[in-house]
């Protein structure tokens, strides 16, 4: 009687984690649409179209200037006239290239600028044999021109916006006319552009980089873009210093009234600041917790600048809303919130932040996501520092170890809930504010593995196993 009871116990605990593993993997229902982009209305970028200082910004553009060892280039999105323009390495060996780096302009929307940073630390990076670092390399980085303030710099069937911000969001186009393109669009026709092995025969990794501005297209697209068609290439996305994020429930961490209240923004949650209005994209639309799912199952990086503390970012009542003035509380509580969504181990002492009633979205997770955060405890909203210190030249180019940097006082490190191919060391950087180092973290992901390790197959059998073995040592 107690051997069948035993087994029955074996047989039932394999099922059901069988089927629930099965129903954490499951592909997410995809809604299919007519073709044509999402006329998703980002609320931000409506206001900000009609503000006089944020038109403002930029308005010394002149004639673009090219960094030493760049050209522009353009690439032509899908089946549309509209092309994407692009700073581009100008040595560019399309046969040998191993490794592309995209990094993405802020709000000034200079591309030039951008790539130079990324250049400069990719060749400080190749001078000091960093690990990681692969001499056929390619640096490219997209222009999201003002319709307006770039007049004169772009062509007849180049992508522009009509206000400084829309393409923070993924907004469609205003330029060319009728254009149905989008910036999320013109991001997936890069992707392919280097997912193409006929063009990059030796192209294994493609790191996505986007600070402050372009932090904030990153974070989006991190989030709802789509995966290369070529799975052979790995994909890092690096999301440095956003304004805000798209949160995935109506929940969010600032309860202070006197800073911002919910009740009196209804906008807190419409999209770039929450799913709500939010049409999908080209390849369909998700649920906002597949949307989580993907999120946390990529190899995302969110490196902040400890002292991006200035209040010169969005300080509209639905980013306020998100962690108050300062760029750096609304990342940190960010990182709190998508933790305590996945349900993880994560130490989340001295991370800013009130939550309650978070559902429990662990089946997307198992207890583990692969987003790591790593703070660069000297920087300020300024992207060449941010990625030109240690901790953003990890963040870049190293395959294993990604430095934490800053963590709160008091802060240790927690073991994750369950081993993966994926834990990794990781370094905490020493200083005063920091108590303690890790060994090991569960949010550091190696590249070219796939998203489910093996050894995550053999967890339900395991657990099946050794439930049915304590229940036969207790028979006998």
């Amino acid at each position: 009687m107690v051997r069948a009871l035993c087994s029955w116990v074996f047989v039932a605990t394999l099922l059901a984690l069988c089927l629930g593993q099965a129903d954490a993997k499951s592909s997410p229902r995809i809604i299919a649409r007519d073709g044509k982009s999402s006329k998703t209305v980002d609320v931000s970028s409506k206001e900000d179209q009609s503000s006089k200082s944020a038109m403002k910004e930029g308005e010394e553009h002149g004639k673009l200037s090219m960094p030493d060892g760049a050209r522009m280039r353009t690439l032509r999105v899908g089946s549309s006239n509209s092309h994407i323009a692009a700073y581009w390495s100008s040595d560019e060996n399309q046969s040998k290239a191993e490794h592309a780096f995209v990094m993405i302009h802020g709000r000034l929307r200079d591309g030039d600028r951008y790539w130079k940073i990324m250049n400069d630390a990719y060749n400080s990076a190749l001078n000091d044999n960093y690990p990681g670092v692969k001499k056929n390399s390619v640096i490219v980085a997209p222009q999201f021109f003002s319709e307006k303030l770039n007049k004169g710099q772009y062509s007849s069937n180049t992508l522009a916006w009509d206000d400084v911000n829309a393409w923070q969001s993924g907004m469609v186009a205003t330029h060319p006319s009728g254009t149905d393109v989008t910036s999320l669009d013109a991001l997936d026709t890069i992707v392919e552009h280097f997912a193409d092995q006929s063009k990059y025969p030796n192209l294994k990794n493609l790191t996505l980089v986007g600070h402050g501005g372009g932090g904030q297209l990153m974070n989006r697209y991190a989030t709802i873009g789509k995966d290369p068609s070529n799975s052979n290439i790995y994909v890092r996305y690096i999301v440095g210093d956003p304004s805000s994020s798209a949160y995935y429930t109506h929940h969010r961490p600032v309860t202070d009234k006197s800073i911002a209240e919910k009740s009196s923004c209804p906008q807190y949650d419409d999209w770039r600041y929450g799913f709500t209005g939010f049409e999908g994209t080209r390849s369909g639309k998700k649920s906002p917790q597949d949307y989580f799912g993907q999120y946390i199952n990529r190899d995302v990086v969110n490196i902040v600048g400890y002292k991006d503390t200035a209040n010169s970012g969005d300080q509209k009542c639905m980013a306020l809303l998100q962690g108050g003035q300062k760029r750096r509380d609304r990342n940190l509580s960010w990182w709190r919130y998508i933790n305590m969504l996945a349900r993880t181990n994560e130490n989340l002492h001295g991370f800013p932040g009130n939550f309650s009633d978070l559902p429990d979205w662990s089946s997307k997770s198992n207890g583990i996501i692969y987003t790591r955060l790593c703070v660069v405890e000297d920087a300020t909203h300024d992207a060449a520092k941010v990625f030109g210190g240690s901790e953003g030249r990890s963040a870049l180019f190293h395959h294993y170890n990604v430095e934490m940097g800053w963590r709160p006082n008091g802060w240790h490190y927690k073991a994750p809930k369950q081993k993966t191919a994926r834990s990794n060391v990781a370094n905490v950087t020493s200083s005063s504010s920091t108590e303690s180092t890790a060994s090991s973290t569960s949010n550091v992901s190696p590249p070219r593995l796939a998203q489910s390790d093996a050894t995550a197959s053999f967890k339900p059998v395991g657990i099946a196993v050794l439930a049915g073995l304590l229940c036969l040592v207790f028979v006998m």
